[in-house]
């Protein structure tokens, strides 16, 4: 009796716990939103990326199309849809295409925002890679609305350049590794083709090698090992006949159009971006993959990208020391734009300034005086040397100099060369000493290193997915809209940005 008693007390609080579960579950339940649109407020900036690409593909209609044209099978997944896709991923630090899969099964925000769609990796990465020209038509679109409605002025840009890795090995290839190489395998098989040569009872180059391995006591893989040889060097062959045709020291072979270029981390392969920042609000105005080492060829390229792609001529532009190009600061500042580059001092040795040796131009009697009291006369005059001429003067007496050691190792005397057509130069050597100048020069770092900063972290230890110039453009041009998205959203309340993008024709 009393074990029946018990089983039924047991059966009660059993029965209440479950009850009692099913209360509280039920509160629950009535907590949680009952759709899908109730998790994302009205103030979370994964509407205004929604409200942007519908906006984009409303006034350029064309990028509506979807990858396959096939009339069975499941839909292809619409522009829109993985635009907006990418765009949230690349403004949270996600730009791999298994990682953004992922986001679109538990990621609240992208299931609202693709509508619960799941596209899979591999049309996420072809998208991407198949779109480079529309990407690029959203980017300009972009900044050109940004243009209209006054939050980029072009009136000044800064001018930048930064390197970002390729997506390769440091490992390459080099002319001088692959001569060295070559030269190694070529001993080595010329010592085993001599051993060959030495039996000439055996008929073919097979029975040769088969009768040289049982001679020398080894198993018939020595000719494994000479096939190998042979297939090396002409992999070698053909890594240096391209070399050759792109006319390059040096290639990663897993990207190739990757130039190896010098950073704080050393050599590797990669790209030199450049940039104009708008000064007006910090926004991009233009951001182009180059394979330059440097930047200093960069400068009118820089600006004539502004011209072609918005269509917009600065007033002026600020960059630094790497951009000192001569010949095209005179040929922006002709065409009437103000360049705020500083040129690059050339100091001279410590020993010479110890031993105060100095040049000064005699403009009246064309030639140089040295603070040691000897005169440089001209000795050629309009020398043509790259394109430009140049007239030579040198001291003819700097034999008894004390300081000559220190000043040239010339024989007979010092030599200076004076560049003819430097008027432009010195006019603008004196502008680079007024206040004005010096007062845009420092104000340059607030510009360029946010934009560069702000992408770079977004991009995480792997800066780049794609291999090739234009491939990586794509990448460049996604981070360069997320930005512009990001400062917009940064400047202006969310309610101004719809009520911009929902005006925008």
């Amino acid at each position: 009796m009393m074990y029946k008693w018990n089983k039924m007390i047991t059966f009660i609080a059993h029965k209440n716990m479950i009850m009692s579960y099913i209360q509280q579950n039920s509160r629950l339940q009535l907590m949680m939103p009952s759709v899908i649109d109730d998790y994302v407020t009205l103030d979370n900036p994964v509407r205004i990326i929604d409200a942007f690409v519908d906006k984009i593909v409303q006034i350029q209609p064309e990028l509506l199309t979807g990858k396959g044209t096939s009339e069975v099978g499941r839909s292809a997944y619409q522009f829109a849809t993985l635009l907006k896709l990418y765009v949230y991923g690349f403004l949270n630090s996600i730009s791999s295409s298994r990682k953004l899969e992922k986001e679109t099964y538990r990621n609240l925000e992208v299931i609202w925002l693709l509508g619960n769609l799941q596209p899979d990796h591999k049309t996420i990465s072809d998208f991407r890679k198949d779109s480079k020209e529309s990407i690029l038509e959203v980017t300009i679109s972009f900044r050109k609305f940004l243009i209209k409605d006054g939050y980029i002025s072009g009136k000044q840009v800064v001018t930048d350049g930064t390197k970002i890795k390729a997506y390769a090995s440091k490992n390459t290839i080099s002319l001088k590794g692959i001569n060295r190489r070559m030269e190694k395998l070529e001993t080595e098989l010329e010592k085993y083709l001599t051993q060959l040569q030495d039996n000439d009872t055996v008929e073919s180059v097979e029975e040769q090698l088969s009768d040289l391995a049982s001679e020398l006591g080894v198993e018939p893989a020595l000719l494994e090992k000479i096939a190998q040889l042979q297939e090396q060097v002409q992999t070698l062959e053909q890594q240096k006949q391209l070399l050759e045709k792109l006319g390059r020291e040096s290639i990663a072979p897993a990207d190739p159009e990757a130039k190896i270029m010098k950073s704080k981390e050393g050599f590797y392969p990669a790209y030199n971006v450049q940039s104009s920042i708008d000064t007006k609000n910090h926004m991009l105005a233009q951001m182009d993959v180059t394979d330059q080492v440097n930047d200093y060829d960069s400068l009118e390229h820089n600006i004539k990208a502004l011209k072609d792609q918005l269509g917009i001529k600065p007033e002026s532009v600020l960059a630094d020391k790497g951009y000192a190009n001569e010949d095209q600061i005179q040929s922006l500042e002709e065409d009437g734009i103000h360049c705020f580059v500083p040129f690059s001092k050339k100091t001279p040795d410590q020993k010479q300034i110890e031993a105060g040796i100095t040049f000064e131009y005699d403009k009246k009697n064309d030639c140089y005086r040295c603070s040691k009291g000897q005169t440089l006369k001209l000795t050629c005059k309009r020398v043509i040397r790259k394109g430009k001429p140049y007239s030579f003067y040198q001291s003819k007496n700097c034999g008894n100099c004390p300081v000559k050691i220190l000043c040239t190792k010339s024989k007979v005397g010092r030599i200076i060369s004076r560049r003819l057509d430097d008027e432009w130069i010195l006019k603008y050597k004196e502008k680079l000493k007024t206040k004005e100048f010096k007062d845009m020069i420092n104000t340059r770092k607030n510009f360029v290193e946010h934009p560069f900063g702000t992408i770079k972290y977004w991009m995480g230890q792997i800066p780049i997915l794609l291999r090739g110039k234009q491939k990586v453009q794509v990448e460049i041009d996604l981070y360069s809209t997320c930005y512009n998205l990001k400062r917009l959203i940064n400047i202006e309340p969310m309610e101004v940005v719809l009520l911009r993008i929902q005006n925008w024709v």
